[in-house]
This record gives C-alpha cells, structure tokens and sequence, in this order.
C-alpha cells in the first residue's frame, strides 16, 4: 500500500488566494492607465504651453526665441506645416505617413502619432507660418523650435534652431 500525500485547503483559503490575485491585476491595470493619462496630459501640456509662447511672440515687435519643451517618451519628431508645401528632403517619409491625418487647419504634429495619444499627436496652432514643411528631433524628450518675428511680419514663424 502505497501513501500519498494530501494537501487539503479549506475553500476560504482559496477564495481568500482569488481575490489577491484579482486585486494586484486590478491594482496593476490603474497604474498603467494613470501613467497613459500622464503621457496624455504632458502633451496637451507642450500644446498649451507652446500656443502661449506663440501668442506672446505675435503679440510682441520683434521675436527671436527658441522655444524649449518636453514630450513624452517615445516621440521621435514634431513638424509643422501644412500639406500644400514642400516638404525638407530628410522629412519626406515622415510627410507621407503624417499625409493620413490631415485635416483642414491642423498644422503641427508629433510623430508617431499614435505614441502621443491619438487626439493629442496633432494640433492648430494660431498665428503661425512656415516656409516649408519641417520636423524638428526630440532629443532626450526635449524639442526645440526658433520662433521669430519682425515689426512687418502678421505672424511667428517657426524654423529649426
């Protein structure tokens, strides 16, 4: 006769081991998404924070700034323009993929788009002008973005730095 051993666990215990587990998924699920809202929200943040800037520089004489910001981990460019110009030689590929989200008026984008929550990869921005379509690297999850204008000029016109 051969013995084996039982284990034997109350249904309490188990029921008590179920309700851990689904609770630190739970858990586990909140933190991602707070964290996904805070990507979110640092990119509305840049939007904000950059129409400001450009506002105070339209408002002025004369401009001639480089505009300094974060963005989110995992954006790699923002460009500006709109997609009856030409675009820069380095910028063509970038130009055709951000093709699919134009739309009239928007005139800024963060690429990939889809690494910028989807709503907040594009924008308007008010009371600028480029002389061609242009994306500027992010580097270290900063950009960097000359804005300039003249007493003659009506608008801020964004280049590289």
């Amino acid at each position: 006769m051969k013995k084996r051993g039982q284990i034997q666990i109350s249904f309490g215990m188990i029921f008590s081991i179920i309700i851990i587990i689904a609770t630190v998924a739970v858990a586990f699920y909140v933190i991602t998404y707070f964290l996904d809202l805070s990507k979110c929200q640092k990119n509305g943040l840049f939007w904000d924070s950059f129409q400001k800037e450009i506002d105070k520089a339209w408002n002025s004489d004369i401009t001639e700034e480089v505009y300094k910001a974060e963005v989110t981990s995992g954006i790699t460019e923002a460009c500006f323009g709109n997609f009856t110009q030409i675009a820069e030689i380095g910028d063509r590929v970038v130009f055709e993929e951000l093709r699919r989200y134009e739309r009239t008026g928007r005139n800024a984008y963060l690429y990939p788009v889809g690494k910028a929550c989807e709503s907040l990869g594009y924008h308007d921005l008010q009371h600028i002008i480029t002389d061609q379509f242009f994306c500027v690297p992010v580097k270290s999850g900063k950009i960097e973005i000359k804005l300039s204008k003249t007493s003659t000029d009506a608008f801020v016109k964004l280049s590289k730095p």
